[in-house]
């Protein structure tokens, strides 16, 4: 009994552990679901990383007709001299895209914060001024950051928008600044790991509001630059519900990375210059201009590659951003509702099949798992890292399902070896750890062979010998009869003086239980006659044995203050009459006919027709010659 409740104190435990481990899961799952413009602390950073394998293989190499940039290359700096070039050649640069490439807008990826040749800046303000030229200017996001450069320009009004708060500012000279109605920041945000995966798509700086780069640049090529809008974590670049970008409570917003680098045109600025590139790839296309030029140091790491052009951040951005307008479909996003609904499936389906082995529930989970990640990897719908929460949580709960299962399992071993270890031999030990059915302890029917075996002559030895010397001689004479029930891998239910109970069958199934009964009685018989040989005449004994198959429950019927396993039953009782009858006949194996009749090969004699005590009728008895 005291298994019994040991059992079900487990099971309890067991189960509590599990609903703990299924509540901390998903707080963690809630936790990773929620939206934010920022990478995972640590450790939670992989899920980053394996959200950059996710977007690499949506990645398109699909051209992007719509958008042309021009490249301050290495080879535009070998032709026309090193960084930086005068005004004038900026100038001459943007002029010939403007009139003779008759471009649609031009974004400027690049700050002069200082001023240079007059003419050259006149012509540069002049153009911005016109509404064509989109200007760049930058902030710094932390306090060591508070530097002051150049004059803000194009600021918005403040409006309850979610912006991330700047300390300084590095932007264009006065001159060019004040008459620039387009102008955007492309202030850069690593995450931790060095990687650009977030932007800040409003800074908020003194009261005012500054927008990022590649929204103005397609604000003032559509000529909507009314005030801003936002509302449920969306900003309104545009008006209509196309127009609108997801952001985080602190302006963050990932990058919308969709093609792949040479989805983009690309010409070097010194084709501009000379007038050697196509018109037809630049006319009414938006142009941005920057460089990928390692002596002006404009690239980052991103998930294209670990030397990306910044001005290709700006073109994801707007290639995404024209794909709405021309789709004319407002931004979804994978929300959070979605995200957990995917993990009370999977949790669903481990509740409800906990009574199965845990293959199936593995099998379950990683179901659930790639069916959700393939549907990420091709849905439409914008895909942030928030929604690998279910990977994350799937993984959390194998780990503590994992190590609860180790330690009940363990817990289990132990407690079938204390169980057993004084009932049966190592091999059948090892293999009852090694099923690790806690439900063998509990009582149950089986067709078990029952053995008694009796030693005579025994009380008269014990009566002689001092109490050491007895003791001595006790553990061997059971022995003899011990060894031969351990050799068959039968199990030793208990010693009574000087007479021993075994049996086969259980607790481990054996389909030769009454043979190996009968085995076992003939080498008790061996063994004693080998006693005989070397002992003293005053120092024999004799066994006598009775044996019988048939069905009994068998478990533990202990107490709890002390547990047994033992087998209850008619042949039990039959068994122990045999062996009584063998005693006043002086036979030393008699077998019941249930027994006899499941022995491959008999060497059994009839002994006749018995009737025995509590039993009704007669049975055939067999003995051994």
């Amino acid at each position: 009994m005291i298994i019994l409740k040991s059992i079900w104190q487990k099971i309890h435990l067991i189960w509590l552990g599990r609903v703990l481990f299924f509540l901390l899961s998903t707080f963690l799952v809630i936790w990773v679901a929620m939206p934010r413009g920022h990478a995972y602390p640590f450790p939670f950073d992989l899920l980053d990383r394996l959200h950059d394998q996710l977007i690499k293989q949506r990645l398109t190499a699909y051209p992007e007709k719509r958008i042309v940039l021009v490249d301050i290359d290495e080879a535009s700096l070998a032709q026309y001299g090193r960084w930086p070039w005068s005004r004038q050649q900026m100038a001459q640069l943007l002029q010939q895209l403007d009139q003779h490439y008759k471009v649609a807008h031009i974004g400027l990826d690049m700050i002069f914060p200082e001023s240079s040749d007059l003419f050259g800046d006149q012509q540069i303000a002049q153009l911005a001024a016109s509404g064509q030229l989109t200007l760049a200017q930058t902030f710094g996001f932390d306090r060591s950051q508070s530097m002051q450069v150049g004059q803000l320009s194009a600021a918005m009004p403040w409006a309850d928008i979610p912006a991330t708060q700047a300390f300084g500012f590095l932007a264009n000279h006065p001159k060019l600044a004040a008459q620039a109605p387009c102008v955007g920041h492309i202030a850069i945000t690593a995450d931790p790991d060095g990687v650009v995966r977030h932007q800040s798509m409003l800074v908020k700086y003194q009261a005012k509001l500054y927008p990022a780069f590649a929204p103005v640049l397609l604000r003032c090529w559509l000529g909507q630059q009314g005030p801003l809008q936002a509302s449920k974590g969306k900003i309104e670049w545009l008006e209509g519900l196309s127009g609108q970008q997801i952001v985080a409570e602190d302006g963050m917003a990932a990058i919308p990375f969709l093609r792949r680098t040479e989805a983009y045109i690309a010409i070097p600025a010194s084709d501009i210059l000379a007038g050697k590139a196509d018109v037809a790839l630049l006319q009414n296309r938006l142009v941005i201009v920057g460089s990928s030029a390692l002596g002006l140091g404009d690239y980052v790491a991103t998930i294209l590659g670990g030397r990306t052009p910044g001005m290709l951040l700006h073109a994801q951005w707007l290639s995404k951003a024209l794909d709405q307008l021309e789709q004319n479909k407002p931004v979804v996003a994978i929300g959070f509702v979605a995200i957990m609904a995917v993990w009370a499936v999977l949790l669903l389906g481990v509740v409800l099949l906990h009574r199965r082995n845990n293959a199936l529930r593995l099998a379950w989970g990683f179901f659930v798992l790639m069916a959700w990640l393939l549907w990420l990897g091709n849905t439409r719908q914008e895909v942030g890292a928030n929604t690998l929460a279910p990977l994350l949580g799937g993984v959390v709960l194998l780990i503590l399902e994992g190590g609860l299962e180790w330690w009940y399992a363990q817990l289990g071993r132990r407690q079938l070896y204390l169980a057993f270890h004084q009932y049966v031999p190592p091999a059948i030990i090892d293999q009852l750890i090694g099923n690790n059915s806690q439900a063998i302890m509990l009582p149950h029917r089986a067709e078990i062979t029952c053995l008694f075996a009796d030693l005579q002559g025994y009380t008269g030895i014990a009566e002689r010998l001092p109490p050491e010397e007895l003791a001595h001689y006790t553990r061997h004479a059971l022995m003899l009869l011990t060894q031969a029930v351990l050799d068959q891998q039968g199990t030793l239910d208990k010693y009574m003086g000087d007479a021993l109970f075994a049996f086969w069958g259980a607790p481990v199934v054996q389909e030769d239980h009454a043979s190996r009964a009968l085995n076992a009685a003939m080498a008790m018989q061996q063994a004693v006659d080998k006693h005989n040989q070397s002992a003293a005449p005053d120092k024999q004994i004799k066994v006598h044995i009775g044996i019988q198959t048939g069905l009994v429950v068998v478990g533990d019927m202990g107490t709890p203050f002390r547990s047994t396993y033992t087998a209850i039953g008619d042949a039990v009782n039959v068994s122990a009459r045999l062996q009584n009858l063998a005693s006043l006949h002086n036979e030393k194996i008699l077998v019941g006919e249930d027994t006899e009749r499941q022995l491959l090969y008999s060497p059994l004699q009839l002994y006749g027709s018995v009737s025995l005590k509590g039993r009704r009728g007669v049975q055939q008895v067999y003995r051994l010659p």
